[in-house]
């Protein structure tokens, strides 16, 4: 097994070889290419880069002591050149056990337990943009439109790699016809009119 991790400004990405040759570069804890290789390959990904998508290339190949070489390309630019591949694999970390059951109990529509451990989660791993996903899903589900959107927002400036899940998933339908979203979708999910969210009338709850 063969491991290395490049950055490109706040990018980090990490590359996996196995001993069949299987290639996989993972974002932000998400996969954007696998495939398999024995003398070298290119993976083309994309990465949401400050509300802007960046087009990568990372070339995997082979020298003369046949060690495998990356090369790391942003936007046609060369940032990395012959970087070698250490042998080894990524330190583990141990599993976020509440992102899971958050999960479980959001696919069960246990949504107040969901949200909760979806919360705990969090508090282990601020940083995982598949967490906030979730937790929108959630708040979506509840009708809760100022939650569900910011956590979007989070979700993205954390750097979810598939944004079309934001536009596809079921579970968003609620969130995606307030008349609030297409300003949202415009601004690539960083801003949203808080105006146009309603919020319940305190007379109402007294």
């Amino acid at each position: 097994m063969q491991y290395q991790k490049l950055s490109s400004g706040d990018t980090v990405i990490e590359f996996h070889n196995n001993w069949l040759g299987e290639e996989t570069i993972i974002i932000n804890g998400q996969i954007v290419s696998k495939k398999s290789s024995i003398m070298g390959t290119n993976h083309y990904f994309q990465v949401l880069e400050n509300g802007h998508i960046a087009k990568y290339v990372l070339t995997s190949r082979l020298n003369d002591s046949f060690q495998v070489l990356l090369d790391l390309r942003r936007n046609g630019q060369i940032v990395h050149d012959g970087v070698v591949v250490q042998f080894g694999t990524k330190p583990k970390q141990p599993k976020n056990k509440a992102k899971k059951n958050g999960i479980k109990k959001l696919k069960e529509y246990e949504l107040n337990e969901a949200i909760d451990d979806l919360k705990k989660a969090l508090e282990i791993d601020p940083d995982d943009p598949e967490t906030y996903f979730y937790l929108a899903c959630a708040y979506s589900l509840q009708e809760m439109t100022l939650e569900g959107f910011e956590s979007i927002k989070l979700a993205v400036e954390k750097k979810l790699q598939d944004t079309e899940m934001i536009l596809n998933h079921d579970m968003l339908a609620y969130l995606r016809m307030h008349p609030a979203f297409e300003e949202f979708l415009n601004s690539n999910f960083t801003a949203f009119d808080e105006k146009l969210i309603e919020k319940p009338d305190t007379d109402d709850l007294a």
